[in-house]
């Protein structure tokens, strides 16, 4: 992690403007990652928009500040972008921007915990930590670097992050050093009572609803020790749900013994199919999978979108 170029950049005071760019479809690690870095650069006098090309959910509105981020920009009037937990280019939701920005020579930091990906090469400063839990530690390690304030506010935000990635600290990647930062967090102030309450707890009616439809139709592949599901369209808008609600759900799947992964397949508004992969093995890495259908993510937790419809078929389901 190159946290002297990054300190360089951050002590240039001609340098004000910063946007701050989280990933589409956003989780409680990329929400809470932007809220606390913005309230970090404000701390040190910087000027900070947060922008996330979808609205951000509904479990993470309980964070202060989520209102300031915004769904558009005009990329003149920003000295500095940075990209935080995007895991690769398109999933930014501004790809053409993005480029355009790297063409006019606007410096671009990348903030993440995603394996190597399309990201890297284009940026001018790579803070990257494969192994941390979650961006959002990622975070906690440059502001304590750099001296910033952790309050309260900021406490709940990166703790946020680390609970909504650890699966409420139950997947293997609740290591140590992220159970030590959460503990120093916790310490700090941040309200993991408001956090589990809105993440793990939040269920509306048409989440439960949405659930069911899902569990309902969970299969085991005869090939692979793999079970999946699948959600169409029509099933959303005919109970009231969004892509939102589906967060979660695959997690459950994941939690039938002896099964190696879970796939849950949807069809999202703009006319596409998203799978998400995941696993509690050590045998099977999901973003593999995810990469030949050209997506990406993590060794337990992955994800990809294709072109395509879900059909039913007899007793069964087929992408088209």
């Amino acid at each position: 992690m190159n946290y002297s170029k990054l300190y360089s950049h951050l002590e240039n005071s001609d340098i004000e403007n910063y946007l701050l760019i989280a990933h589409e479809r956003p989780d409680g690690d990329t929400i809470g990652a932007v809220l606390a870095t913005g309230e970090f650069l404000r701390q040190i006098g910087k000027k900070v928009i947060a922008i996330c090309s979808q609205e951000v959910p509904e479990p993470f509105r309980f964070l202060a500040g989520w209102q300031k981020i915004k769904s558009d920009f005009l990329l003149a009037d920003f000295q500095t972008i940075i990209l935080i937990d995007n895991g690769d280019l398109k999933r930014t939701g501004y790809l053409d921007r993005i480029r355009l920005a790297k063409s006019r020579r606007v410096p671009i930091i990348n903030i993440d915990h995603h394996p190597k990906n399309d990201i890297w090469k284009l940026v001018s400063i790579n803070i990257i930590n494969e192994k941390a839990s979650s961006t959002c530690e990622i975070v906690f390690d440059i502001i304590k670097k750099f001296a910033g304030k952790i309050n309260a506010e900021i406490a709940t935000d990166l703790l946020c992050g680390i609970y909504t990635d650890t699966g409420g600290f139950q997947h293997s990647n609740a290591t140590p050093i992220a159970l030590d930062v959460a503990a120093e967090l916790l310490s700090a102030g941040a309200n993991l009572k408001k956090i589990s309450d809105n993440v793990s707890n939040f269920h509306s009616i048409a989440r439960l609803m949405l659930w069911g439809i899902v569990l309902d139709r969970v299969q085991k592949s005869k090939n692979f020790n793999l079970i999946y599901s699948v959600v169409t369209r029509a099933d959303l808008e005919k109970i009231a749900a969004t892509d939102a609600d589906l967060a979660g759900v695959v997690n459950i799947m994941s939690s039938v013994p002896d099964e190696l992964a879970s796939l849950l397949i949807y069809e999202t508004a703009d006319g596409k199919i998203k799978g998400s992969l995941r696993t509690e093995s050590n045998r099977i890495d999901v973003s593999a999978v995810a990469a030949l259908f050209a997506g990406g993510g993590h060794k337990k937790a992955a994800g990809f979108v294709v072109d395509g419809r879900i059909e039913k078929v007899g007793n069964g389901w087929k992408v088209v």
